[in-house]
């Protein structure tokens, strides 16, 4: 199922138009949020390049306006230990690992320090339900896209290096905001 889904990925990231999305309707992507951004995307880019299989994408957009363009970039073949499979890259770039079964990709998805958000589609409740039990994200989203949590109605926060452990907008929120003590007494 690799290769079908890594083709149909790479079709589809093809068709997205990059540029002002304040221009058009039909922008799909804008820019990056400033030059350093730009660079270090830039350098995780070079780095794919020598980790994987560049698939589509890749270069910076130069436009006659400026801006912080970069393509969508796919990589294939990516092994499940490359800083571009193990680091958080902040910008439009795709490692796609091959997984032997879906515990694989449980365990693969799992290798990282990682673990902001996740997404899962399966029509099987079963590996819905292992993934609801075993994928370690703070955010995990079935059968639609991990971006796009509504402030004020989805808490929101990482797990592990990502983020606080704690939920934005969840109750165990307001913890943060308290002083832990412990007292002893003796009697």
């Amino acid at each position: 199922v690799y290769d079908q889904v890594a083709a149909r990925v790479v079709e589809l990231t093809k068709n997205l138009t990059v540029g002002a999305t304040d221009e058009s309707p039909d922008v799909y992507m804008g820019p990056v949020i400033d030059k350093n951004a730009m660079s270090t995307i830039m350098n995780y880019i070079e780095i794919g390049m020598q980790e994987g299989t560049l698939l589509t994408g890749g270069k910076r957009i130069e436009t006659p306006e400026g801006g912080y363009f970069i393509e969508p970039t796919i990589f294939g073949d990516v092994d499940r230990n490359a800083r571009i499979a193990q680091e958080e890259i902040f910008g439009p770039v795709v490692a796609l690992i091959r997984a032997e079964d879906f515990d694989d990709a449980i365990d693969i998805a799992n290798s990282t320090e990682y673990g902001l958000t996740g997404a899962v589609y399966s029509r099987n409740r079963a590996r819905l339900e292992q993934a609801r039990r075993d994928f370690h994200v703070g955010n995990l989203y079935f059968n639609r896209k991990c971006t796009g949590a509504l402030v004020g109605v989805h808490p929101f926060g990482g797990f592990n290096m990502s983020g606080t452990d704690s939920k934005a907008g969840g109750p165990d929120y307001l913890l943060l905001f308290t002083q832990a003590k412990s007292i002893a007494e003796k009697l």
